[in-house]
Protein backbone atom coordinates (compact mmCIF):
# COMPACT_ATOMS: atom_id res chain seq x y z
CA UNK A 1 0.00 0.00 0.00
CA UNK A 2 1.40 3.33 -1.39
CA UNK A 3 1.57 6.96 0.93
CA UNK A 4 -1.53 7.58 -0.72
CA UNK A 5 -3.60 5.04 -0.38
CA UNK A 6 -2.32 4.75 3.58
CA UNK A 7 -3.41 8.83 4.06
CA UNK A 8 -6.88 8.04 2.34
CA UNK A 9 -7.17 5.08 4.92
CA UNK A 10 -6.43 6.83 7.75
CA UNK A 11 -8.46 9.60 6.89
CA UNK A 12 -12.03 7.43 6.51
CA UNK A 13 -10.71 5.62 10.14
CA UNK A 14 -10.70 8.80 11.87
CA UNK A 15 -13.88 10.19 10.48
CA UNK A 16 -15.99 6.71 11.35
CA UNK A 17 -14.37 7.54 14.61
CA UNK A 18 -15.33 11.00 15.05
CA UNK A 19 -19.14 9.60 13.92
CA UNK A 20 -19.23 6.96 16.40
CA UNK A 21 -20.55 7.98 19.69
CA UNK A 22 -18.72 6.02 22.38
CA UNK A 23 -15.16 6.81 23.07
CA UNK A 24 -13.21 3.54 24.62
CA UNK A 25 -13.58 4.24 27.74
CA UNK A 26 -17.80 4.09 27.02
CA UNK A 27 -17.43 1.11 25.10
CA UNK A 28 -15.87 -0.74 28.14
CA UNK A 29 -18.35 0.93 30.52
CA UNK A 30 -21.18 0.03 28.46
CA UNK A 31 -19.98 -3.70 27.88
CA UNK A 32 -19.01 -4.22 31.63
CA UNK A 33 -22.33 -2.91 32.39
CA UNK A 34 -24.21 -5.12 30.74
CA UNK A 35 -22.29 -8.32 31.16
CA UNK A 36 -22.82 -7.17 35.17
CA UNK A 37 -26.57 -6.82 34.27
CA UNK A 38 -27.40 -9.97 32.18
CA UNK A 39 -25.42 -12.02 33.37
CA UNK A 40 -25.31 -11.99 37.31
CA UNK A 41 -28.35 -9.51 37.50
CA UNK A 42 -30.83 -11.36 35.90
CA UNK A 43 -28.77 -14.72 35.70
CA UNK A 44 -28.42 -14.86 39.56
CA UNK A 45 -30.66 -12.10 40.70
CA UNK A 46 -27.64 -10.55 42.23
CA UNK A 47 -29.33 -6.71 43.04
CA UNK A 48 -25.94 -5.03 43.94
CA UNK A 49 -24.47 -6.09 40.28
CA UNK A 50 -28.14 -5.64 38.74
CA UNK A 51 -28.28 -1.73 39.96
CA UNK A 52 -24.56 -1.52 39.21
CA UNK A 53 -25.38 -2.76 35.76
CA UNK A 54 -28.60 -0.56 35.27
CA UNK A 55 -26.71 2.21 36.30
CA UNK A 56 -23.37 1.92 33.78
CA UNK A 57 -25.94 1.23 30.48
CA UNK A 58 -28.05 4.36 31.83
CA UNK A 59 -25.29 6.64 32.38
CA UNK A 60 -23.18 5.59 28.78
CA UNK A 61 -27.11 6.21 26.90
CA UNK A 62 -27.61 9.64 28.74
CA UNK A 63 -24.14 10.89 27.57
CA UNK A 64 -24.42 9.33 24.22
CA UNK A 65 -27.74 11.17 24.06
CA UNK A 66 -26.86 14.51 25.29
CA UNK A 67 -23.51 14.72 23.29
CA UNK A 68 -25.60 13.80 20.40
CA UNK A 69 -28.38 16.57 21.09
CA UNK A 70 -25.36 19.08 21.69
CA UNK A 71 -23.57 18.38 18.74
CA UNK A 72 -26.57 19.29 16.50
CA UNK A 73 -27.30 21.77 18.09
CA UNK A 74 -23.36 23.68 18.01
CA UNK A 75 -22.98 22.87 14.14
CA UNK A 76 -25.97 24.98 12.97
CA UNK A 77 -24.94 27.51 15.74
CA UNK A 78 -21.43 27.86 14.88
CA UNK A 79 -20.81 31.69 13.09
CA UNK A 80 -18.39 32.07 10.45
CA UNK A 81 -15.10 32.78 11.70
CA UNK A 82 -13.42 36.45 11.09
CA UNK A 83 -11.30 36.39 8.60
CA UNK A 84 -7.57 36.55 9.58
CA UNK A 85 -4.32 37.24 7.26
CA UNK A 86 -1.64 37.26 9.64
CA UNK A 87 -0.32 35.85 12.89
CA UNK A 88 2.66 35.55 14.65
CA UNK A 89 4.30 33.06 16.44
CA UNK A 90 5.16 33.16 19.45
CA UNK A 91 2.53 35.99 20.26
CA UNK A 92 -0.99 35.06 22.33
CA UNK A 93 -3.52 36.54 20.06
CA UNK A 94 -7.44 36.44 20.31
CA UNK A 95 -8.69 35.50 16.73
CA UNK A 96 -12.68 36.88 17.54
CA UNK A 97 -14.11 33.70 16.77
CA UNK A 98 -17.19 32.41 19.50
CA UNK A 99 -18.64 29.41 19.98
CA UNK A 100 -21.84 29.13 22.79
CA UNK A 101 -20.50 27.96 25.75
CA UNK A 102 -23.27 25.34 25.98
CA UNK A 103 -23.42 26.55 29.92
CA UNK A 104 -27.38 25.35 30.07
CA UNK A 105 -26.17 21.35 29.20
CA UNK A 106 -25.36 20.01 31.81
CA UNK A 107 -21.83 17.77 31.80
CA UNK A 108 -20.86 18.90 28.28
CA UNK A 109 -17.93 20.05 27.52
CA UNK A 110 -17.13 21.54 24.05
CA UNK A 111 -13.16 21.64 22.82
CA UNK A 112 -11.73 22.77 19.16
CA UNK A 113 -8.19 22.78 17.73
CA UNK A 114 -6.83 23.96 14.96
CA UNK A 115 -5.55 21.05 12.29
CA UNK A 116 -3.79 23.62 9.42
CA UNK A 117 -2.02 24.99 9.80
CA UNK A 118 0.14 23.15 12.05
CA UNK A 119 1.92 23.99 15.02
CA UNK A 120 -0.66 26.20 16.51
CA UNK A 121 -1.90 25.87 19.96
CA UNK A 122 -5.50 26.97 20.58
CA UNK A 123 -6.56 28.31 23.85
CA UNK A 124 -10.44 28.96 24.85
CA UNK A 125 -11.59 31.52 27.28
CA UNK A 126 -15.55 31.48 28.61
CA UNK A 127 -16.50 35.16 28.63
CA UNK A 128 -20.44 36.09 29.18
CA UNK A 129 -22.12 32.64 27.49
CA UNK A 130 -19.52 32.34 24.79
CA UNK A 131 -16.26 31.00 24.64
CA UNK A 132 -13.31 32.75 22.56
CA UNK A 133 -10.87 31.26 20.66
CA UNK A 134 -6.70 32.33 21.65
CA UNK A 135 -3.97 30.99 19.66
CA UNK A 136 -0.30 30.77 19.52
CA UNK A 137 2.28 29.66 16.85
CA UNK A 138 5.35 28.08 17.56
CA UNK A 139 6.69 28.58 14.00
CA UNK A 140 6.22 30.36 10.60
CA UNK A 141 4.00 28.64 8.00
CA UNK A 142 1.71 30.15 5.26
CA UNK A 143 -2.01 27.95 4.49
CA UNK A 144 -4.37 28.58 1.79
CA UNK A 145 -7.11 27.90 4.78
CA UNK A 146 -7.72 27.00 8.44
CA UNK A 147 -8.93 24.18 9.33
CA UNK A 148 -10.06 23.02 12.73
CA UNK A 149 -11.43 20.11 14.22
CA UNK A 150 -14.91 20.38 16.89
CA UNK A 151 -15.03 18.06 19.80
CA UNK A 152 -18.18 17.82 22.05
CA UNK A 153 -17.75 15.30 25.16
CA UNK A 154 -19.64 14.96 28.23
CA UNK A 155 -17.68 15.29 31.69
CA UNK A 156 -16.88 11.62 32.50
CA UNK A 157 -15.49 10.76 28.78
CA UNK A 158 -18.03 8.54 27.80
CA UNK A 159 -19.14 9.64 24.59
CA UNK A 160 -17.93 12.26 22.10
CA UNK A 161 -18.83 13.03 18.81
CA UNK A 162 -16.19 15.30 16.56
CA UNK A 163 -15.98 17.16 13.26
CA UNK A 164 -13.67 19.15 11.34
CA UNK A 165 -14.91 22.65 9.22
CA UNK A 166 -12.90 24.81 7.01
CA UNK A 167 -12.47 28.15 6.56
CA UNK A 168 -10.83 29.39 3.36
CA UNK A 169 -8.52 32.85 3.95
CA UNK A 170 -4.91 32.67 3.15
CA UNK A 171 -3.11 32.91 6.52
CA UNK A 172 0.56 34.25 7.13
CA UNK A 173 1.98 33.17 10.57
CA UNK A 174 4.98 34.87 10.39
CA UNK A 175 8.68 34.16 12.69
CA UNK A 176 9.02 35.07 16.26
CA UNK A 177 11.17 37.61 16.30
CA UNK A 178 12.39 37.11 20.25
CA UNK A 179 15.17 39.69 21.02
CA UNK A 180 15.62 40.47 17.48
CA UNK A 181 14.13 44.13 17.96
CA UNK A 182 16.27 46.06 15.62
CA UNK A 183 18.60 44.56 12.78
CA UNK A 184 22.13 46.69 12.18
CA UNK A 185 21.65 47.96 8.26
CA UNK A 186 22.87 45.30 6.35
CA UNK A 187 23.60 47.43 2.96
CA UNK A 188 26.94 45.98 2.06
CA UNK A 189 29.66 47.96 -0.39
CA UNK A 190 29.16 47.90 -3.71
CA UNK A 191 30.36 49.50 -6.71
CA UNK A 192 28.66 52.77 -7.54
CA UNK A 193 29.18 56.33 -7.97
CA UNK A 194 30.74 58.00 -4.59
CA UNK A 195 33.58 57.89 -2.59
CA UNK A 196 37.31 57.19 -4.74
CA UNK A 197 38.86 53.45 -4.01
CA UNK A 198 41.74 51.66 -6.04
CA UNK A 199 39.96 48.36 -5.64
CA UNK A 200 36.44 49.91 -7.02
CA UNK A 201 35.03 49.17 -10.33
CA UNK A 202 35.18 51.89 -12.90
CA UNK A 203 31.53 52.92 -12.65
CA UNK A 204 32.04 56.59 -10.93
CA UNK A 205 32.30 60.20 -12.57
CA UNK A 206 34.71 60.64 -15.60
CA UNK A 207 37.56 62.20 -13.33
CA UNK A 208 40.60 60.95 -14.42
CA UNK A 209 42.42 61.57 -18.06
CA UNK A 210 44.84 59.46 -19.49
CA UNK A 211 46.46 58.85 -23.21
CA UNK A 212 43.94 57.38 -25.68
CA UNK A 213 44.45 53.22 -26.86
CA UNK A 214 42.15 51.53 -29.64
CA UNK A 215 39.29 50.75 -28.38
CA UNK A 216 38.48 53.74 -26.17
CA UNK A 217 35.18 55.71 -27.06
CA UNK A 218 35.53 58.95 -29.52
CA UNK A 219 32.92 60.81 -26.95
CA UNK A 220 35.61 60.44 -24.27
CA UNK A 221 38.53 61.83 -26.27
CA UNK A 222 39.40 65.56 -25.18
CA UNK A 223 39.35 67.50 -28.18
CA UNK A 224 40.08 71.05 -26.79
CA UNK A 225 43.62 69.29 -25.64
CA UNK A 226 44.16 67.81 -28.86
CA UNK A 227 43.42 70.57 -30.69
CA UNK A 228 45.94 72.53 -28.39
CA UNK A 229 48.68 69.59 -28.08
CA UNK A 230 47.99 67.41 -30.48
CA UNK A 231 47.91 64.53 -28.57
CA UNK A 232 44.73 62.05 -27.79
CA UNK A 233 43.80 61.78 -24.29
CA UNK A 234 40.41 60.56 -23.15
CA UNK A 235 38.54 60.75 -19.48
CA UNK A 236 37.81 58.03 -17.69
CA UNK A 237 35.66 57.12 -14.91
CA UNK A 238 37.51 57.36 -10.95
CA UNK A 239 37.02 53.90 -9.43
CA UNK A 240 34.77 54.25 -6.32
CA UNK A 241 32.78 52.03 -3.89
CA UNK A 242 29.69 53.38 -2.21
CA UNK A 243 26.32 52.05 -0.84
CA UNK A 244 24.80 49.88 -3.64
CA UNK A 245 21.77 51.60 -5.05
CA UNK A 246 20.07 47.67 -4.38
CA UNK A 247 20.91 44.80 -1.76
CA UNK A 248 19.90 41.35 -2.67
CA UNK A 249 19.40 39.31 -0.25
CA UNK A 250 17.79 35.35 0.15
CA UNK A 251 16.81 32.88 2.77
CA UNK A 252 18.17 29.49 2.70
CA UNK A 253 15.85 27.04 4.40
CA UNK A 254 16.67 23.60 6.56
CA UNK A 255 16.71 22.33 10.27
CA UNK A 256 16.20 24.89 12.83
CA UNK A 257 15.41 27.98 10.33
CA UNK A 258 13.20 29.90 12.35
CA UNK A 259 15.86 32.19 13.76
CA UNK A 260 17.46 32.80 10.53
CA UNK A 261 14.08 33.21 9.16
CA UNK A 262 13.11 35.97 11.83
CA UNK A 263 16.29 37.75 11.12
CA UNK A 264 15.12 38.08 7.63
CA UNK A 265 11.94 39.44 8.98
CA UNK A 266 13.86 42.01 11.29
CA UNK A 267 15.74 43.31 8.35
CA UNK A 268 12.32 43.60 6.04
CA UNK A 269 10.51 45.66 8.25
CA UNK A 270 13.40 47.72 9.98
CA UNK A 271 15.02 48.77 6.76
CA UNK A 272 18.25 46.97 7.61
CA UNK A 273 18.53 45.75 4.36
CA UNK A 274 18.54 49.91 2.86
CA UNK A 275 16.47 51.04 0.18
CA UNK A 276 16.13 49.43 -3.04
CA UNK A 277 16.63 46.08 -1.97
CA UNK A 278 15.27 42.74 -3.70
CA UNK A 279 14.30 38.94 -1.43
CA UNK A 280 13.82 35.68 -2.24
CA UNK A 281 13.36 32.47 -0.49
CA UNK A 282 13.23 28.81 -1.05
CA UNK A 283 9.86 27.97 -2.58
CA UNK A 284 9.41 31.51 -3.92
CA UNK A 285 9.70 31.53 -7.92
CA UNK A 286 10.56 35.07 -8.31
CA UNK A 287 12.29 37.78 -5.84
CA UNK A 288 10.20 40.44 -4.52
CA UNK A 289 10.75 43.97 -4.28
CA UNK A 290 7.52 44.36 -1.82
CA UNK A 291 7.73 44.26 1.77
CA UNK A 292 4.36 42.36 2.09
CA UNK A 293 5.02 39.81 -0.78
CA UNK A 294 8.96 39.14 1.06
CA UNK A 295 7.43 38.79 4.35
CA UNK A 296 4.82 35.84 2.59
CA UNK A 297 7.80 34.38 1.03
CA UNK A 298 9.77 33.82 4.47
CA UNK A 299 6.46 32.32 5.29
CA UNK A 300 6.35 30.49 2.31
CA UNK A 301 9.43 28.69 2.87
CA UNK A 302 8.88 26.58 5.67
CA UNK A 303 5.29 25.06 3.49
CA UNK A 304 8.47 24.50 0.65
CA UNK A 305 10.82 22.48 2.95
CA UNK A 306 7.94 20.44 4.68
CA UNK A 307 5.85 19.84 1.32
CA UNK A 308 8.68 18.10 -1.21
CA UNK A 309 11.69 20.89 -0.18
CA UNK A 310 13.33 18.51 1.38
CA UNK A 311 13.62 16.40 -1.69
CA UNK A 312 15.23 19.38 -3.38
CA UNK A 313 19.32 19.66 -3.47
CA UNK A 314 19.74 22.37 -0.29
CA UNK A 315 21.36 25.04 -2.19
CA UNK A 316 18.90 24.49 -5.40
CA UNK A 317 16.80 27.86 -5.22
CA UNK A 318 19.94 30.54 -4.04
CA UNK A 319 21.60 28.64 -7.17
CA UNK A 320 18.63 30.00 -9.91
CA UNK A 321 18.77 33.28 -7.27
CA UNK A 322 22.49 34.52 -7.95
CA UNK A 323 22.12 32.95 -11.62
CA UNK A 324 19.62 35.70 -12.20
CA UNK A 325 21.29 38.56 -10.47
CA UNK A 326 24.48 37.57 -11.87
CA UNK A 327 22.72 39.29 -14.95
CA UNK A 328 22.43 43.11 -13.64
CA UNK A 329 25.91 43.27 -12.91
CA UNK A 330 27.76 43.31 -9.84
CA UNK A 331 25.81 43.19 -6.45
CA UNK A 332 26.51 41.96 -3.16
CA UNK A 333 23.99 38.96 -1.77
CA UNK A 334 23.39 38.62 1.67
CA UNK A 335 22.32 35.06 2.69
CA UNK A 336 20.22 34.20 5.67
CA UNK A 337 21.12 30.57 6.84
CA UNK A 338 20.66 28.66 10.05
CA UNK A 339 23.40 28.07 12.14
CA UNK A 340 23.68 24.47 12.17
CA UNK A 341 26.37 22.58 10.10
CA UNK A 342 25.58 19.99 7.11
CA UNK A 343 25.60 19.64 3.85
CA UNK A 344 23.82 23.14 2.96
CA UNK A 345 27.28 24.67 3.98
CA UNK A 346 28.97 22.72 1.01
CA UNK A 347 26.62 23.07 -1.52
CA UNK A 348 26.03 27.06 -0.69
CA UNK A 349 29.90 27.59 -0.65
CA UNK A 350 29.99 26.12 -3.99
CA UNK A 351 27.02 28.29 -5.64
CA UNK A 352 28.68 31.27 -4.28
CA UNK A 353 31.65 30.26 -6.18
CA UNK A 354 30.48 30.52 -9.10
CA UNK A 355 28.43 34.33 -8.55
CA UNK A 356 29.99 37.33 -9.83
CA UNK A 357 29.04 39.77 -6.70
CA UNK A 358 30.07 39.49 -2.79
CA UNK A 359 28.42 37.43 -0.68
CA UNK A 360 27.57 37.65 3.18
CA UNK A 361 25.92 35.02 5.27
CA UNK A 362 23.54 35.85 8.38
CA UNK A 363 23.37 32.87 10.42
CA UNK A 364 20.46 32.64 12.77
CA UNK A 365 20.86 30.78 16.01
CA UNK A 366 18.50 30.55 19.27
CA UNK A 367 21.21 30.57 22.18
CA UNK A 368 25.11 29.75 22.29
CA UNK A 369 26.29 27.27 24.80
CA UNK A 370 28.73 27.93 25.97
CA UNK A 371 29.84 24.17 27.34
CA UNK A 372 30.00 24.70 30.97
CA UNK A 373 29.38 21.54 33.22
CA UNK A 374 27.62 21.67 36.64
CA UNK A 375 29.60 20.68 39.67
CA UNK A 376 28.25 16.67 40.08
CA UNK A 377 25.92 17.42 43.45
CA UNK A 378 24.27 20.01 41.07
CA UNK A 379 23.80 17.19 38.42
CA UNK A 380 22.63 14.64 41.02
CA UNK A 381 20.00 16.71 42.72
CA UNK A 382 18.78 18.66 39.84
CA UNK A 383 17.65 18.26 36.56
CA UNK A 384 19.55 20.13 33.66
CA UNK A 385 17.22 21.50 30.86
CA UNK A 386 18.85 20.43 27.07
CA UNK A 387 21.24 23.19 26.03
CA UNK A 388 19.41 25.17 23.32
CA UNK A 389 20.89 26.68 20.44
CA UNK A 390 24.76 26.19 19.00
CA UNK A 391 27.71 24.84 21.05
CA UNK A 392 31.05 27.29 20.75
CA UNK A 393 33.31 24.18 19.36
CA UNK A 394 30.44 23.78 17.07
CA UNK A 395 30.05 27.43 15.94
CA UNK A 396 34.26 28.07 15.90
CA UNK A 397 33.79 25.14 13.23
CA UNK A 398 31.20 26.42 11.24
CA UNK A 399 32.22 29.70 10.84
CA UNK A 400 36.04 28.74 10.07
CA UNK A 401 33.98 26.92 7.22
CA UNK A 402 33.49 30.22 6.02
CA UNK A 403 36.53 32.02 6.76
CA UNK A 404 38.38 29.30 4.58
CA UNK A 405 35.97 29.90 1.60
CA UNK A 406 36.55 33.93 1.93
CA UNK A 407 33.36 34.94 2.79
CA UNK A 408 31.85 37.17 5.35
CA UNK A 409 29.60 35.98 8.23
CA UNK A 410 27.68 37.22 10.78
CA UNK A 411 25.89 34.77 13.75
CA UNK A 412 22.78 36.92 15.26
CA UNK A 413 21.42 35.11 18.51
CA UNK A 414 17.49 35.63 19.32
CA UNK A 415 17.14 34.60 22.29
CA UNK A 416 19.34 37.11 23.33
CA UNK A 417 19.44 40.05 20.39
CA UNK A 418 23.25 39.70 20.18
CA UNK A 419 25.46 39.71 17.05
CA UNK A 420 28.73 37.93 16.56
CA UNK A 421 31.50 38.75 13.71
CA UNK A 422 32.59 35.46 12.98
CA UNK A 423 36.58 37.22 14.38
CA UNK A 424 35.38 36.85 17.59
CA UNK A 425 34.14 33.14 17.24
CA UNK A 426 36.84 31.85 15.18
CA UNK A 427 39.47 29.56 17.12
CA UNK A 428 36.98 29.67 20.22
CA UNK A 429 36.44 26.37 21.93
CA UNK A 430 33.54 24.82 24.05
CA UNK A 431 34.49 26.42 27.53
CA UNK A 432 35.01 29.98 25.61
CA UNK A 433 32.66 32.83 26.39
CA UNK A 434 31.18 34.82 23.50
CA UNK A 435 30.35 37.81 25.68
CA UNK A 436 32.48 39.76 23.24
CA UNK A 437 29.60 40.24 20.57
CA UNK A 438 27.62 43.02 20.19
CA UNK A 439 24.05 44.37 20.87
CA UNK A 440 21.61 44.51 18.22
CA UNK A 441 20.07 46.87 19.27
CA UNK A 442 23.48 49.28 19.39
CA UNK A 443 24.00 49.59 15.30
CA UNK A 444 26.42 47.01 14.49
CA UNK A 445 26.58 47.33 10.66
CA UNK A 446 27.13 43.40 9.50
CA UNK A 447 28.02 44.73 5.79
CA UNK A 448 31.00 46.97 6.86
CA UNK A 449 33.10 43.81 6.45
CA UNK A 450 32.05 43.63 2.89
Amino acid sequence: MNLGKLQLVRRWGRRARDLFPLTWRGFFVALFASFALWRFGYGTLDLLLFVIGISGVTLVVLSALTVLASTLYLRRRIPVAPRLRRLEAGSLIPTGFEVPAMAWMPLVRVEWQWLEPSGVTCRIRARGGLSSEEVIANRRGWVSGVRRRFTVMDAFGLSALAWERADVGPLTVLPDVGRLKNMPVLQPLASAEGLPHPMGSPEGDRMEIRRYVPGDSVRNILWKTFARTRQLNVRTPERSIDRARKTVAYLLTGPGDEPAAAAARVALERDGLGFGWLFGADGTAEPTESLEAALEAIARSRSYRLNGGRDAPPAAGLAAFLSDQDAHGEVHCIIFAPARSGQWTQDALAVTRNFSGAVSFVLGTDGIAHGQTSPLWHRLLFVEPPAKGISTAQLADLMAVFSKAGCDAQVVDRSSGRTFDYRRVQGLGGGHSLGGGHSLGGGHNLGSVA
